[in-house]
């Protein structure tokens, strides 16, 4: 009797304990994985076979902070402050664009360096987007059903955004925010037709974007024949799928890869998932992917909770997504399924913007599931 007393006034647990648990497995893994690929090319370069770990290890110490400072932010809060945070990450990838104050790295010119730290604002605007637009589909969920009133204007605000991220060029967050987008909209209530017309727009865009830059229509001929330039531009995919089909079932053992050692280009960054199959096999790629899964369907499921409230509901569904579809992208692209872009594996890949920008999604999301549990939702 004494017991179920107890039991009863203890207080609840307002924090989604799976979620966390999965989110710290994966950053775990990022760092087993990150000095697994860098310890004998920072040894070389630096001197240091810790350099790339220490630095993912704040980024992921301060990305746990910030994680749970946002699982703490009152949900009508972070509704109130979205259009402030988007306005303040959009100027900062516009001021990624001018001489002097942008950093350019690997032909791309997506940085911002200050004194003590150099960031990437694109992984910033993927999160205060997601916010926004969850706060305008909340504010006109009464016109979504309307095409001009309703879902152009997010597809707008999207192209927006689009805009400037190919200027740095960044193909691939603007591939990431066009998918979130049309989940987030698809979750809000826009109708089908509407969409599938956006789906087919942005389809069309895709195929000029190919047709006017070299570049690009370089990497779609890579990607359908890499070997006819093995050494050249097919050399980065040629590799990546030697190190995925070497591992085989079971892998080659943790730190045995013999890819990362200066033949696999970002073994570390975009392709540390090649580098994972070659070192944990199909059996470490699977599992790695359930975890993604899992996450996919804990977000989901949280979302379900929340259908009642069209902000924290295609707000849950954004987030999760913005996890989720990277990895989708990433994955497609080490396999050879997708052309090669550049794309971090979330939460796993060494890149301190991107795992930062992941944790504090996280962390939006876990405030969503302690707002719901006490009742405020």
């Amino acid at each position: 009797m004494a017991v179920s007393i107890q039991k009863r006034l203890r207080p609840p647990v307002l924090i989604d304990l799976s979620l966390v648990a999965l989110t710290l497995i994966l950053v775990s893994f990022s760092l087993v994985m990150v000095y697994s690929t860098t310890g004998v090319v920072s040894q070389e370069k630096f001197h240091d076979a810790l350099y790339y770990v220490k630095r993912q290890m704040f980024a992921a110490f301060a990305g746990v902070v910030l994680m749970f400072i946002c699982a703490h932010l009152n949900v009508d809060f972070l509704k109130r402050i979205s259009p402030y945070f988007f306005f303040v990450s959009f100027t900062l990838v516009l001021l990624t664009l001018l001489p002097g104050i942008g950093e350019s790295a690997g032909g791309a010119r997506r940085w911002i360096r200050l004194p003590f730290i150099r960031f990437q604002p694109s992984e910033l605007i993927k999160v205060t987007f997601v916010l926004f637009l969850a706060g305008f589909l909340s504010r006109h969920e009464q016109n979504l059903h309307k095409f001009t009133e309703g879902i152009m204007k997010p597809f707008a605000m999207m192209g927006m955004i689009g805009v400037l991220l190919l200027k740095q060029p960044d193909f691939g967050s603007t591939a990431v925010i066009a998918l979130v987008t049309l989940a987030m909209c698809a979750a809000a209530g826009a109708r089908i037709r509407h969409l599938i017309f956006c789906v087919i727009a942005l389809g069309i865009c895709v195929v000029v974007l190919v047709k006017i830059s070299p570049y690009r229509m370089q990497r779609i001929v890579t990607f359908l024949s890499p070997w006819n330039d093995a050494s050249g531009k097919g050399y980065q995919l040629i590799q990546s799928l030697i190190a995925v089909g070497s591992g085989q079932w079971t892998g080659v053992g943790l730190g045995e890869s013999q890819q990362k050692l200066f033949f696999l280009p970002a073994a570390h960054t975009d392709f540390i998932f090649a580098v994972i199959g070659e070192e944990l096999g199909f059996v470490g790629c699977t599992a790695l992917l359930c975890m993604f899964l899992l996450f996919l369907c804990r977000g989901l499921f949280l979302a379900g909770k929340l259908t009642s409230n069209t902000f924290a509901f295609s707000l849950a569904v954004g987030l999760t997504m913005l996890i989720v579809v990277p990895a989708l992208l990433n994955t497609g692209v080490v396999t050879g399924l997708l052309p090669t872009k550049g794309m971090v594996l979330p939460l796993v890949g060494y890149g301190g913007s991107s795992l930062v920008a992941s944790l504090i999604s996280i962390g939006i999301l876990l405030s969503l599931a302690r707002s719901q549990q006490k009742g405020l939702i």
